[in-house]
């Protein structure tokens, strides 16, 4: 029995109940924000994973199922009051902690992979990790600083948020030198611009599911119908270095984005997401990682 947390209105959460339901798997969902507003969880301070999660009069002790399928979404700003925000948030930080004891296996734990707070950092560390190259980059609140970086790049420069919150990547153009002076009160990560397609590479258990886009705009997230899908088998040494970044962050999904620079043919690293949307990748692949993540959940 597998147990998923995670919310309704998530469609890569119900791609993968999806995914397990066609696999004949057996399964208990518990929709996060129906827990806060109905249920409750029982902690047992001796034995965490003894934990009881109760909803609409059912109860699940979290040590009964062989594996945990969860994506602990915050929706705690979404609450209607201030009484199910503070349950919201605290229900989620005690599953958060709760999955490091479960003794069964865990899809996506939240607390593992935490270099993602701040872009810089977690681009610098896991480049190092899988062996690749990341864009040349500079993190400032300096306009100054901020303007030579940007005239020091041949191919022209990006920018984009500097923290774990979603963000949009960005051309620089000559009508943003204007916005510089704001740099003051925020820093911003400027990156030099790779001309090329994406590459998003999803690793489930050691695993490599590539695909490449083309796209006529830099952040091909941002558009639909114009981007061209094509599937892609990973060069060995990407395939290799990403799942050593699998081993290395000790989550067993990880969606991993790259560039690869259209005149030289090399492939710069951009970012790690351990709690990838991948569902979008997986119909396009024809369901082959969730297929995988079903194996990894099922596999003693």
């Amino acid at each position: 029995m597998i147990l998923c947390l995670g919310v309704a209105a998530d469609p890569t959460f119900t791609a993968g109940l999806r995914a397990l339901r066609r696999a004949g798997i057996a399964f208990r969902p518990v929709d996060l924000p129906s827990l806060a507003m109905r249920g409750r969880i029982r902690i047992p301070l001796e034995c965490p994973a003894d934990t009881v999660v109760s909803l609409d009069g059912e109860s699940h002790r979290a040590g009964d199922f062989a594996a945990v399928w969860c994506r602990l979404v915050a929706v705690a700003s979404a609450a209607p009051t201030d009484e199910l925000a503070a349950a919201s948030a605290g229900q989620t930080e005690a599953l958060a902690r709760i999955l490091e004891f479960v003794p069964g296996k865990v899809m996506t734990p939240p607390l593992r992979e935490a270099s993602g707070f701040t872009k810089l950092l977690h681009s610098v560390a896991l480049g190092e990790v899988g062996g690749w190259r990341i864009p040349e980059t500079c993190l400032t609140s300096d306009p100054q600083e901020a303007q030579d970086f940007v005239r020091g790049c041949r191919a022209g420069a990006i920018f984009k948020g500097a923290s774990a919150t979603k963000t949009w990547a960005t051309v620089f153009e000559p009508h943003h030198e204007s916005r510089l002076p704001r740099l003051v009160h925020l820093p911003v990560l400027f990156q030099e611009r790779i001309v090329g397609p994406d590459v998003r590479v999803h690793v489930v258990g050691g695993r490599s599911f590539g695909e490449l886009i083309d796209s006529p705009v830099l952040d091909y997230r941002t558009v639909r119908g114009t981007n061209d899908y094509r599937p892609l088998v990973p060069p060995p040494e990407i395939a290799e270095g990403c799942a050593r970044l699998t081993e290395h962050c000790g989550v067993p999904l990880l969606g991993v984005d790259f560039k690869i620079d259209r005149a030289t043919d090399e492939w710069f690293f951009l970012e790690a997401n351990s709690m990838p949307c991948f569902e979008g990748y997986d119909e396009r692949a024809g369901g082959a990682i969730s297929r995988a993540i079903v194996e990894w959940l099922v596999t003693p």
